[in-house]
């Protein structure tokens, strides 16, 4: 599958305008300890595929319409996952963002990229 941006969804919202997309295989472990020898003894709980984005330029409709789903405390995203070769669709949360007006575009209301991270509420279960 090639990335054309619209194989991420955020509630349903397309996403066409993401310009970069790259997902983090985040793995969280319970009672890690390393012994003497150098060995690793711990219990793996799950991989927590966090969803790293950047946009284009924004519009200041496309701006308020993406802040508008970002600014919730969780929201579904449905992604590609190329392990599996399939979508997935799991409940997010975004990290902090900050979102910017281009300079001298304040009447045009053009806003610069947006870069934020979606870290899933829940572990990614593999078969």
């Amino acid at each position: 599958m090639i990335f054309d941006g619209s194989f991420i969804t955020l509630n349903g919202l397309s996403l066409p305008y993401i310009k970069t997309f790259k997902v983090g295989r985040s793995k969280l472990w319970k009672d890690a300890d390393r012994a003497m020898s150098g060995t690793v003894n711990a219990t793996l709980i799950g991989i927590f595929p966090k969803i790293s984005i950047t946009t284009r330029r924004l519009t200041q409709e496309e701006m308020a319409q993406l802040c508008s789903i970002l600014d919730k405390p969780s929201f579904t995203v449905q992604w590609f996952d190329v392990r599996s070769q399939s979508t997935h669709t799991a409940a997010y949360y975004a990290s902090d963002y900050d979102t910017e007006i281009l300079e001298g575009e304040k009447e045009r209301g053009l806003y610069k990229e947006l870069s934020v991270n979606l870290v899933p509420i829940a572990r990614r279960s593999y078969n």
